[in-house]
């Protein structure tokens, strides 16, 4: 190949609409109360692979962080709804019904901020008794080849400080 020459990228070419730029649109879409989907099927994106792409390492805290905003946007909706509701029973029955579907959503979206908290109280005590004896099974294993050591260091005599309870 000559010195200077252009060589071709092998492979599939990158998507057009892969670029840090299309992710801002993105994300300020969804920042604004736009679901993925709902981006996605306005552009003309291919939802699943948007959703590697922007779950992937380079754009994972973006995304997280559109998704955090993005329960704040439905968080201040559910105020909106709340304050305009008419006082006829059916309106309070819609708008409860929407309130409800965006509490479920931020719930989900950001979890540590809205979602319903769940305390677990455990009263009373935790009493454990022991009589001080241990036994072990003479068919455990581990035991049987720490008693093969210890008989074999009784019978070297090599041990001053080990006796042997069996001989007693």
């Amino acid at each position: 190949m000559a010195k200077g020459a252009k060589t071709k990228k092998v492979g599939r070419p990158k998507a057009k609409w892969k670029s840090k730029a299309n992710a801002e649109r993105i994300f300020e879409e969804m920042r604004g109360g736009l679901s993925l989907r709902e981006i996605c099927f306005r552009r003309g994106l291919p939802l699943a692979k948007v959703y590697e792409w922007l779950n992937g390492e380079e754009f994972r805290d973006n995304y997280a962080d559109a998704q955090t905003q993005r329960a704040d946007f439905f968080f201040d909706e559910i105020i909106k709804i709340a304050d305009e509701v008419a006082e006829d029973k059916d309106a309070v029955a819609a708008a409860r019904l929407k309130i409800d579907t965006r509490k479920w959503m931020m719930g989900r979206m950001c979890p540590k901020k809205y979602a319903d908290k769940v305390n677990v109280d455990v009263n009373g005590a935790l009493k454990e008794t022991h009589d001080g004896k241990i036994d072990i099974a003479p068919t455990d294993s581990a035991i049987q080849g720490v008693n093969a050591i210890l008989d074999a260091i009784i019978r070297a005599g090599k041990s001053d400080g080990v006796e042997d309870a069996g001989k007693k």
